[in-house]
Protein backbone atom coordinates (compact mmCIF):
# COMPACT_ATOMS: atom_id res chain seq x y z
CA UNK A 1 0.00 0.00 0.00
CA UNK A 2 2.99 2.73 0.92
CA UNK A 3 4.97 1.52 -2.25
CA UNK A 4 1.61 2.30 -4.32
CA UNK A 5 1.05 5.68 -2.38
CA UNK A 6 4.29 6.92 -3.65
CA UNK A 7 3.94 5.59 -6.87
CA UNK A 8 0.39 7.27 -7.03
CA UNK A 9 2.16 10.91 -5.98
CA UNK A 10 5.39 10.01 -8.00
CA UNK A 11 2.59 10.18 -10.99
CA UNK A 12 0.24 13.05 -10.16
CA UNK A 13 3.36 15.07 -9.82
CA UNK A 14 4.85 14.27 -12.84
CA UNK A 15 1.16 14.89 -14.05
CA UNK A 16 1.30 18.25 -12.19
CA UNK A 17 4.35 19.33 -14.03
CA UNK A 18 3.96 18.30 -17.46
CA UNK A 19 0.08 20.01 -17.26
CA UNK A 20 2.25 23.21 -16.18
CA UNK A 21 4.64 22.69 -19.27
CA UNK A 22 1.60 22.44 -21.63
CA UNK A 23 0.18 25.71 -19.93
CA UNK A 24 3.16 27.59 -20.57
CA UNK A 25 3.79 26.51 -23.74
CA UNK A 26 0.01 27.61 -24.58
CA UNK A 27 0.43 30.74 -22.65
CA UNK A 28 3.90 31.73 -24.79
CA UNK A 29 1.62 30.55 -28.08
CA UNK A 30 -0.97 32.61 -27.00
CA UNK A 31 1.17 35.97 -26.93
CA UNK A 32 3.03 35.08 -29.45
CA UNK A 33 -0.46 35.57 -31.67
CA UNK A 34 -1.37 38.37 -29.93
CA UNK A 35 2.09 40.41 -31.05
CA UNK A 36 1.85 38.39 -33.97
CA UNK A 37 -1.74 40.14 -34.92
CA UNK A 38 -0.67 43.46 -33.00
CA UNK A 39 1.95 43.49 -35.21
CA UNK A 40 -0.09 42.86 -38.60
CA UNK A 41 -2.39 45.48 -37.54
CA UNK A 42 0.40 48.35 -36.68
CA UNK A 43 2.24 47.54 -39.88
CA UNK A 44 -1.44 47.81 -42.13
CA UNK A 45 -2.21 51.10 -40.19
CA UNK A 46 1.68 52.57 -40.83
CA UNK A 47 0.73 51.02 -44.58
CA UNK A 48 -2.03 53.07 -44.60
CA UNK A 49 -0.36 56.31 -42.99
CA UNK A 50 2.30 56.20 -45.19
CA UNK A 51 -0.12 56.35 -48.18
CA UNK A 52 -1.90 58.91 -46.96
CA UNK A 53 1.57 60.77 -46.73
CA UNK A 54 2.12 60.45 -50.35
CA UNK A 55 -1.01 61.54 -51.08
CA UNK A 56 -0.58 64.72 -49.34
CA UNK A 57 3.00 65.34 -50.90
CA UNK A 58 1.39 65.17 -54.52
CA UNK A 59 -1.25 67.48 -53.24
CA UNK A 60 1.42 70.16 -51.82
CA UNK A 61 3.42 69.13 -55.07
CA UNK A 62 0.85 70.47 -57.02
CA UNK A 63 -0.25 73.60 -54.84
CA UNK A 64 2.37 74.40 -52.55
CA UNK A 65 6.19 74.95 -53.42
CA UNK A 66 6.83 75.56 -49.73
CA UNK A 67 10.40 74.11 -48.69
CA UNK A 68 9.16 74.16 -45.07
CA UNK A 69 6.68 71.37 -46.23
CA UNK A 70 9.46 69.27 -48.50
CA UNK A 71 11.79 68.92 -45.12
CA UNK A 72 8.45 67.94 -42.88
CA UNK A 73 7.53 65.24 -45.87
CA UNK A 74 11.25 64.18 -45.56
CA UNK A 75 10.70 64.03 -41.33
CA UNK A 76 7.40 61.95 -41.86
CA UNK A 77 8.96 59.54 -43.90
CA UNK A 78 11.87 59.31 -41.59
CA UNK A 79 9.45 58.45 -38.91
CA UNK A 80 7.95 55.67 -40.84
CA UNK A 81 10.77 54.04 -41.49
CA UNK A 82 11.58 53.99 -37.52
CA UNK A 83 7.81 53.25 -37.03
CA UNK A 84 8.84 50.30 -39.18
CA UNK A 85 11.92 49.12 -37.36
CA UNK A 86 10.07 50.03 -33.79
CA UNK A 87 7.44 46.95 -34.81
CA UNK A 88 10.29 44.57 -36.23
CA UNK A 89 12.12 44.67 -32.95
CA UNK A 90 8.89 44.69 -31.13
CA UNK A 91 9.26 47.78 -29.10
CA UNK A 92 6.18 50.09 -28.36
CA UNK A 93 6.00 52.64 -32.04
CA UNK A 94 2.60 54.47 -30.60
CA UNK A 95 4.57 57.82 -30.08
CA UNK A 96 6.08 57.68 -33.57
CA UNK A 97 2.83 57.26 -34.52
CA UNK A 98 1.14 59.89 -32.98
CA UNK A 99 4.46 62.60 -33.89
CA UNK A 100 3.93 61.23 -37.60
CA UNK A 101 -0.54 61.99 -37.03
CA UNK A 102 0.34 65.17 -35.69
CA UNK A 103 2.58 65.98 -38.00
CA UNK A 104 0.26 65.06 -40.68
CA UNK A 105 -2.21 67.15 -39.27
CA UNK A 106 0.21 70.10 -39.47
CA UNK A 107 1.17 69.60 -42.82
CA UNK A 108 -2.65 69.48 -44.09
CA UNK A 109 -3.25 72.10 -41.60
CA UNK A 110 -0.76 74.15 -44.24
CA UNK A 111 -1.42 73.18 -47.31
CA UNK A 112 -5.16 74.04 -46.51
CA UNK A 113 -4.14 77.68 -46.17
CA UNK A 114 -2.01 77.75 -48.93
CA UNK A 115 -4.87 76.67 -51.31
CA UNK A 116 -7.02 79.04 -49.81
CA UNK A 117 -4.92 81.94 -50.11
CA UNK A 118 -4.05 81.35 -53.84
CA UNK A 119 -7.77 80.97 -54.55
CA UNK A 120 -8.31 84.44 -52.76
CA UNK A 121 -5.56 86.02 -54.48
CA UNK A 122 -6.84 84.63 -57.32
CA UNK A 123 -10.42 86.25 -56.83
CA UNK A 124 -9.26 89.57 -55.94
CA UNK A 125 -6.92 89.75 -59.42
CA UNK A 126 -10.06 89.16 -60.75
CA UNK A 127 -12.22 91.64 -59.17
CA UNK A 128 -9.60 94.23 -59.72
CA UNK A 129 -9.46 93.68 -63.61
CA UNK A 130 -13.34 93.56 -63.14
CA UNK A 131 -13.23 97.20 -61.20
CA UNK A 132 -10.39 98.76 -63.30
CA UNK A 133 -12.90 98.26 -66.15
CA UNK A 134 -16.13 99.22 -64.81
CA UNK A 135 -14.10 102.37 -63.35
CA UNK A 136 -12.78 103.10 -67.35
CA UNK A 137 -17.14 102.53 -68.06
CA UNK A 138 -18.18 105.57 -65.09
CA UNK A 139 -15.30 108.02 -67.10
CA UNK A 140 -17.00 107.36 -70.15
CA UNK A 141 -20.39 107.66 -68.52
CA UNK A 142 -19.63 110.92 -67.03
CA UNK A 143 -18.49 112.51 -70.44
CA UNK A 144 -21.47 111.62 -71.56
CA UNK A 145 -23.65 113.47 -68.66
CA UNK A 146 -25.13 110.28 -67.69
CA UNK A 147 -27.10 110.54 -63.76
CA UNK A 148 -23.79 112.18 -61.51
CA UNK A 149 -25.66 110.36 -58.60
CA UNK A 150 -25.35 107.14 -59.88
CA UNK A 151 -22.22 107.61 -60.96
CA UNK A 152 -20.97 108.68 -57.48
CA UNK A 153 -22.41 105.92 -55.84
CA UNK A 154 -20.87 103.13 -57.91
CA UNK A 155 -17.70 104.88 -57.38
CA UNK A 156 -18.32 104.94 -53.15
CA UNK A 157 -19.18 101.10 -54.01
CA UNK A 158 -15.90 100.21 -56.23
CA UNK A 159 -14.37 102.12 -52.95
CA UNK A 160 -15.72 99.95 -50.73
CA UNK A 161 -15.13 96.37 -52.79
CA UNK A 162 -11.47 97.74 -52.91
CA UNK A 163 -11.65 98.00 -49.06
CA UNK A 164 -13.46 94.78 -48.53
CA UNK A 165 -10.69 92.75 -50.87
CA UNK A 166 -7.88 94.41 -49.10
CA UNK A 167 -9.24 93.15 -45.74
CA UNK A 168 -9.81 89.72 -47.56
CA UNK A 169 -13.61 89.84 -46.97
CA UNK A 170 -14.44 88.54 -50.39
CA UNK A 171 -17.86 87.35 -49.61
CA UNK A 172 -18.61 90.69 -48.28
CA UNK A 173 -17.64 92.49 -51.14
CA UNK A 174 -19.46 90.22 -53.50
CA UNK A 175 -22.37 91.12 -51.93
CA UNK A 176 -21.52 94.88 -52.57
CA UNK A 177 -20.80 93.86 -56.49
CA UNK A 178 -24.23 92.70 -56.58
CA UNK A 179 -25.15 96.38 -55.12
CA UNK A 180 -23.08 97.80 -57.78
CA UNK A 181 -24.37 95.58 -60.86
CA UNK A 182 -27.58 97.15 -60.08
CA UNK A 183 -26.48 100.76 -60.11
CA UNK A 184 -24.41 100.07 -63.28
CA UNK A 185 -27.57 98.68 -64.95
CA UNK A 186 -29.38 102.00 -64.01
CA UNK A 187 -26.38 103.73 -65.46
CA UNK A 188 -26.80 101.76 -68.32
CA UNK A 189 -23.27 99.98 -68.24
CA UNK A 190 -22.59 96.62 -68.89
CA UNK A 191 -18.95 95.53 -67.78
CA UNK A 192 -17.65 91.81 -69.12
CA UNK A 193 -14.39 90.87 -68.02
CA UNK A 194 -11.76 90.47 -70.94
Amino acid sequence: IEKAKQDFLLAMNSFMQISRIISQSSENTVVADVEENTNQKLKSKIDRLEKYVKTLESISQKHDKNEQNKDEFTKAHLLIQEIRNQINTNQNPFDKINELNNLMNSIKKEIRNSIAEKQSNSIKNFFEKFLAQIDQKLMEAKDLDRDQIAIDKANELILEIRELLSNNQINDAKKVYSELKVVLKDIGISVKIT
